[in-house]
């Protein structure tokens, strides 16, 4: 899915829903929908624990537009990753840092900050992850120091995951390279 794909299923799902629905996204989708270029997923990501949706109602609309919720592991289908308080890297969010990303009657899609994003990245910090985070670094000025902040704000177990902290540091050598040498961006 690119952005207008995504767009296009928001506006379908916001006329489908009865309830009230906010969807905190996460991961590509949001990258996506802050417009970085060219990138494109196969799902949305939703932080379950920081959203608010009827999840038969959800799961139901959903599946009736062609994106299932949590479809399983062999389905190589476009769908919405409802993603639970266990797996979750991701800060809790701070109301007047999250961003609004789409809006409509029912339906409203939020993201956290740009730097609570660049942390739910370093779980894995590969080619990808790196790619979303030097466009939100360039497009939204993220110091490395306000991510180290996020990290620390991480839910267990990640906020002292080995890996989250050996990509946290690998992050602070990137920033430099990207900043030119400066520690953070001009």
């Amino acid at each position: 899915m690119n952005q207008a794909a995504i767009t296009t299923f928001l506006e379908r799902l916001d006329a489908a829903l009865a309830t009230p629905t906010v969807l905190h996204v996460y991961g590509s989708a949001a990258f996506i929908l802050l417009g970085e270029p060219e990138r494109t997923s196969l799902g949305i990501d939703v932080a379950g624990p920081y959203s608010i949706a009827d999840m038969g109602e959800l799961q139901r609309v959903a599946a009736t537009l062609g994106l299932p919720v949590n479809p399983g592991a062999q389905d190589d289908r476009q769908h919405i990753e409802w993603v639970g308080p266990l797996r979750l890297c991701l800060p809790p969010p701070q109301p007047a840092s999250d961003m609004v990303l789409w809006t409509g009657c029912r339906l409203t899609v939020k993201t956290s900050s740009a730097t609570d994003l660049v942390a739910s990245k370093l779980i894995r910090y590969d080619e990808s992850d790196r790619a979303d985070i030097q466009f939100i670094v360039r497009q939204c000025g993220v110091a490395w120091a306000a991510v180290q902040a996020a990290v620390r704000r991480l839910p267990p177990p990640f906020r002292d995951d080995a890996l989250v902290l050996e990509n946290l540091g690998n992050l602070q050598m990137d920033m430099l390279v990207w900043n030119g040498g400066r520690h953070d961006p001009a």
